[in-house]
C-alpha cells in the first residue's frame, strides 16, 4: 500500500495522471487499451489504481458548479461516507454541502480560475454528521478536451488535530500573557504600596482626630466624614492593587456562602434604585467552601454594582442562585482545577449585555467601559482573583441586548463551617502603660502619639530604630509594648524586632507594614509576642491587638 501524504502531491503529480481519473467511472477504472507494449500499461495503471485508492489524503475530480465527479475512499472516510458511490450519491451541492462557510466556495473559485491553481488553502467544512473539520486543500483547474468546460482536482488533508493544537497553544500563550500581566501589577503594587499607605495613614488618622473633638460641628464635621470616606475608599483601592500580589490569605477557612450571600443581596436591595428586582433562590444547603468572608462579601458586591450599571438606564431583574454542579475532567483540566463537586454561585441580569471584545478584556485590570469617574477597572479582576486564591473559578455568559450571567465555582468543601465572628467595632481603652512608636515618617509618629493618648496609653516616640534602640537600652523595663513600622532606613522592623527581643524576650511588638507581603515572624523564637497589623491602620483592630498582648 502506498503512503502518500498531500505535501508529496505536487500538481506536476496531477499533470501526470489526470486523464487517467478524467476516464473514470464512478467505482470503475478506466479501461485500458492493449497496445505493443501491454505489460508497461499495466504496471501503470496498477501504479495508479494503487495511488488513488490507498493514499490517506482525499483526492477528488469536480465541476466548478461544485458537483463531485470522483473521489477516492480516503476522502469518503474523511466526510464520514462508507465509500465513494455514497459520498457522490449524497453530495449534490459542494459550496452548500460541504462548505461551513459557503461564500469560502467563491473565493476559492476565484483563485483557482485566475492562477490556475490552488496551494494549501485552509478553511472548514462539514461532516455528514454535523460535526466540523478543518481542511487544506491544494489543486488545479484542468481545461477540458475539445474546448469543453474545465474541471477541477486536487488533494485534501485532515488538519483538525493540527488546528485545535495550534487554537490550545494561543490560548495558554494568552494565559500566560495575563499571568504576566498580573505579575506585573503585583510588582508595582508591592513597590509602590508602603508610600500611598504611609499618605493614607497619616489622612486617615487626622481625620478621624478631628472628628473625635467636640468642638468640631456643623458643616465641617460633616466636610471630614465626607474627606474620611474618600480617604476610605482611596484604602480599599490599594488593598484591591495589593490582592495582585497576595498568593496566600490566613483569613481563609471553611465557611457557608449562603448566610454571607443573604446579608450582600440585603445590603444591595437598600442602594440599588427600585427599577431593579432582586431575586435569591438557593437549592442546595451543601454550601461550604474554603474562602475568606470578607473576600467572599465582596465579590457578591461587585458583581451586584457591575449589575446595577448595566440595568441603569431601564432597569430590570438581579437574580442570585445558588446550587451544586459537578465539574468533570475536561472542564477542571482547562480551568486547572481537580475535577468533582462545586459549589455554584450565578449571578444574572437582564441588562444591556457585552460585546465579545468587551467580554474577552472583562477580566484585565483597570479596564472598563464606564464612564471616567464612575469606575476603577478593578472590580472584576479582584473578583476573579479571589475566586482563584479559593480554587475556583468564573465562567461569563453575555450578549449584546440579551443580559449576562456570572457563573461562579467554589470546590465543595467538607468540613464543618467555623462560626462566623462578630465584628469587633468598639475600641478598647489601654490603663495608662508606656509605649514606643517607631516610625520614619514625622507626621505618623505625631498622629499615633495623639490617638494612643485618647485610647489612654503614655506614648514616646523615635523616628529611626537605632534612637529606638537607645532608648529602650536606657530603661529597659519602663516600656510595655513596642509598634514599629516595617519599612525603615538602618534596621527593618523585623530585625529591629530580633534586637528587642535579646534586650527584653517578653516584651511584645506589633509591626505595622504598608507592603504587599508581610513579614513571616513565625521562624522567629518570639513569634508568640509578635503581631502584624497592616496600613492605613485601624485604630479599633489596633487597640484589640494590644489588650491581647498586653492582658
Amino acid at each position: 500500500m502506498t503512503n502518500l501524504r498531500a505535501e508529496a502531491f505536487s500538481l506536476d503529480s496531477l499533470r501526470a495522471f489526470h486523464k487517467l481519473l478524467s476516464s473514470c467511472m464512478v467505482g470503475q477504472m478506466p479501461k485500458i487499451i492493449v497496445s505493443s507494449d501491454t505489460t508497461f500499461i499495466r504496471e501503470a495503471e496498477a501504479k495508479y489504481r494503487g495511488i488513488f485508492e490507498n493514499a490517506i489524503e482525499g483526492i477528488y475530480q469536480s465541476t466548478p458548479d461544485g458537483r463531485y465527479l470522483m473521489v477516492n475512499p480516503a476522502l469518503a472516510r474523511m466526510y464520514g461516507y462508507e465509500d465513494p458511490d455514497a459520498m457522490l450519491r449524497s453530495v449534490s451541492d459542494i459550496q452548500n454541502q460541504i462548505y461551513v462557510d459557503p461564500g469560502f466556495r467563491e473565493r476559492f473559485r476565484q483563485e483557482i480560475e485566475s492562477a490556475g491553481v490552488v496551494r494549501g488553502l485552509e478553511y472548514q467544512v462539514r461532516r455528514r454528521d454535523g460535526s466540523i473539520m478543518w481542511i487544506s486543500e491544494s489543486a488545479r483547474s484542468v481545461p477540458g478536451a475539445d474546448g469543453t468546460a474545465p474541471y477541477y482536482e486536487g488533494f485534501i488533508e485532515d488538519i483538525t488535530a493540527r488546528k485545535e493544537a495550534e487554537a490550545e497553544k494561543a490560548r495558554l500563550e494568552k494565559q500566560a500573557l495575563h499571568l504576566q500581566k498580573m505579575d506585573a501589577i503585583g510588582t508595582l503594587a508591592g513597590g509602590m504600596a508602603h508610600d500611598f499607605n504611609n499618605v493614607l495613614c497619616a489622612i486617615l488618622g487626622y481625620t478621624e482626630l478631628a472628628l473625635l473633638d467636640p468642638q468640631i460641628k456643623g458643616a465641617s464635621h460633616e466636610n471630614l466624614e465626607l474627606a474620611l470616606r474618600s480617604a476610605e475608599r482611596a484604602s480599599d483601592l490599594v488593598k484591591r492593587i495589593l490582592t495582585f500580589a497576595r498568593p496566600t490569605d490566613g483569613a481563609r477557612h471553611p465557611l457557608r456562602i449562603t448566610p454571607i450571600l443573604k446579608e450582600a443581596v440585603k445590603l444591595l436591595q437598600a442602594t440599588l434604585p427600585s427599577s431593579v428586582e432582586i431575586h435569591l433562590a438557593t437549592q442546595t444547603e451543601e454550601d461550604v467552601i474554603v474562602a475568606d468572608p470578607t473576600e467572599l462579601h465582596q465579590i457578591v458586591m461587585n458583581l451586584g454594582v457591575n449589575a446595577k450599571h448595566a440595568l441603569s438606564e431601564k432597569g430590570g431583574r438581579l437574580t442570585f442562585g445558588l446550587d451544586l454542579a459537578s465539574v468533570n475532567a475536561v472542564t477542571a483540566g482547562k480551568r486547572n482545577v481537580a475535577p468533582g463537586e462545586f459549589v455554584h454561585l450565578t449571578v444574572s441580569d437582564n441588562g444591556c449585555g457585552m460585546s465579545r471584545e468587551v467580554l474577552e478584556r472583562i477580566f484585565d485590570p483597570f479596564f472598563t467601559t464606564k464612564p471616567a469617574g464612575r469606575g476603577t477597572g478593578l472590580g472584576l479582576t479582584f473578583v476573579n482573583k479571589m475566586v482563584g486564591h479559593s480554587g475556583g473559578f468564573v465562567e461569563v455568559q453575555s450578549e449584546p441586548g440579551q443580559g449576562t450571567a456570572f457563573h461562579i465555582y467554589w470546590p465543595k468543601s467538607s468540613a464543618p463551617p467555623a462560626p462566623l465572628r462578630g465584628e469587633k467595632n468598639q475600641a478598647i481603652s489601654g490603663r495608662r502603660e508606656h509605649i514606643l512608636v517607631v516610625d520614619d515618617e514625622v507626621l505618623i509618629l505625631s498622629m499615633m502619639q495623639q490617638r494612643l493618648r485618647k485610647m489612654n496609653y503614655r506614648v514616646i516616640t523615635r523616628a529611626d530604630s537605632v534612637s529606638a534602640l537607645e532608648t529602650l537600652r536606657a530603661e529597659p523595663d519602663k516600656f510595655r509594648l513596642v509598634i514599629t513600622d516595617h519599612t525603615m532606613p538602618a534596621l527593618q522592623g523585623a530585625e529591629l524586632a530580633e534586637i528587642i527581643g535579646e534586650i527584653r524576650a517578653d516584651l511584645p511588638v506589633i509591626l505595622m507594614t504598608g507592603l504587599n507581603a508581610p513579614p513571616d515572624l513565625s521562624r522567629s523564637k518570639f513569634a508568640p509576642r509578635r503581631r502584624v497589623i497592616s496600613k492605613p491602620l485601624d485604630f479599633v483592630q489596633l487597640s484589640h491587638r494590644l489588650r491581647e498582648l498586653l492582658d
